[in-house]
């Protein structure tokens, strides 16, 4: 199948702060509706509703958004290395990068619709939910191949994203800090490095450039995985408590000799009650753990920005940090 991408050169112009996202999604939208509509029914059926787009039946209804920071990462990546000056209406390397933004977005999902408690494999099933995904990740290699045969980095570009489809598959939760950073890098980490370097390759950035994106891209997906962790434990309901998940604050915690080390491990034997994982949640709050989570994921974002002082300038830099700020406001 081939996905048509629409005209290319109506593009609006970068805005800073959460502007960035929602002309993300304004670019993407489209052709990841166009492709989702490439489907046979019952895929395309599982695959709406998972985004939003329709309820179960495929009746049509409102949805709130999502953030779209790895089509957003992709663009913005693309306009901090080649183009007009960023602001300017005409930019010149968004075009050639929309195929990897709705590529990546679309490989998100598909790792999305791999998770056991997805509403779409209580909804439908979970082979439903996994043909659902395996056909998201055929949809992203199409809409990448479309482009390699107008642009010098296609097969580059494919390669990339096929390593990290592999990073996605292989991360799974782990015992050791180490190995669990090294987890996140692969399941968050991985896709956002992608995204920043596919942006930077197809905007025409220099091997430099593309690195210091790559890097930039890294160290933001851990801060992400980090707030989102944080949520998880803290947030209303304690998911991740409740559902036993083995995220970083867990693992560190776990890890160490504090307090409720050992409580947490006991807990993580049996099912929690909300009560309980409101009570652990307390618990691993006062030992510090939340706290150490803000640091962690304030730690990563300077690193983020860091990665790009060697190649790229300070006027290209604006609409990344404006992303980096955002997600580190995630957490307030």
């Amino acid at each position: 199948m081939t996905v048509t991408l629409g005209n290319r050169s109506a593009i609006p112009a970068p805005r800073r702060g959460s502007g960035v996202f929602e002309r993300a999604r304004t670019v993407t939208e489209p052709a990841m509706r166009a492709a989702v509509d490439s489907l046979p029914p019952t895929t395309r059926r599982a695959v709406g509703y998972h985004f939003g787009w329709w309820d179960s039946t495929g009746k049509d209804r409102l949805r709130t958004p999502g953030t779209a920071i790895r089509p957003a990462l992709v663009l913005v990546a693309a306009e901090a290395v080649g183009g007009t000056p960023v602001g300017m209406a005409a930019v010149a390397a968004v075009p050639a990068a929309i195929p990897a933004a709705v590529a990546v977005e679309l490989v998100h999902h598909f790792a999305q619709l791999r998770e056991k408690n997805s509403t779409v494999s209580k909804t439908f099933g979970t082979s439903t939910a996994v043909l659902a995904g395996d056909a998201l990740l055929a949809l992203a290699f199409d809409v990448l191949a479309a482009q390699s045969g107008s642009h010098p980095g296609g097969s580059t570009a494919a390669h990339a994203l096929s390593t990290t489809v592999a990073l996605l598959i292989e991360g799974q939760a782990s015992k050791g800090l180490d190995e669990g950073f090294r987890t996140a890098r692969r399941r968050t980490g991985a896709l956002l490095e992608c995204s920043a370097g596919l942006g930077g390759l197809f905007g025409g950035g220099t091997p430099a450039q593309i690195a210091a994106l790559r890097g930039f891209g890294a160290e933001l997906g851990l801060a992400i995985q980090l707030v989102d962790d944080q949520r998880g434990i803290w947030g209303a309901g304690h998911p991740d408590l409740r559902h036993r998940r083995r995220t970083l604050p867990v693992v560190a915690a776990l890890a160490s000799k504090s307090a409720t080390a050992e409580r947490l491990a006991e807990a993580y034997q049996k099912s929690l009650s909300d009560v309980e994982a409101r009570e652990l949640a307390a618990a691993l709050d006062a030992d510090g753990w939340r706290d150490w989570c803000v640091a962690e994921s304030a730690r990563h974002l300077r690193a983020a920005l860091d990665q790009l002082e060697p190649g790229i300038t300070a006027e290209r830099r604006q609409d990344l940090r404006a992303i980096a700020r955002l997600v580190g406001d995630r957490d307030r």
